[in-house]
């Protein structure tokens, strides 16, 4: 008597272990769940490198400026508010800076 269920074995993208297709959670690419999130985290881990670049505001590195991890434009909440107000055309910009940061502009 002939078995009418075929198994498929299929080699795992990230493991290369064979697999039956289907079972445990299986799909047609890794062999398990684990395997399928690993390969995730492996290609966003290669893909965001940290790079080092200049705010385009004030021209600070952003990665060594505060906790930042990536690198966007904008050093900080400041900086990404005054692009924004020269973006809208306005003639002034209202910042609040503390004592120390006021004379350090003042020094400038």
């Amino acid at each position: 008597m002939p078995n009418q269920y075929t198994k498929t074995h299929l080699k795992c993208s990230y493991c290369n272990k064979l697999y039956e297709k289907g079972f445990f959670g299986s799909g047609s690419k890794y062999c398990s769940k684990k395997c399928s999130e690993d390969l995730r985290k492996k290609y966003y881990r290669e893909k965001y490198i940290p790079t080092s670049r200049d705010c385009e505001i004030c021209h600070r590195d952003i990665l060594k400026v505060g906790e930042r991890k990536q690198a966007n434009k904008y050093c900080s909440n400041r900086c990404m508010q005054l692009a924004q107000g020269i973006r809208e055309g306005q003639k002034t910009v209202i910042i609040k800076l503390t004592i120390d940061e006021y004379r350090q502009y003042v020094a400038l």
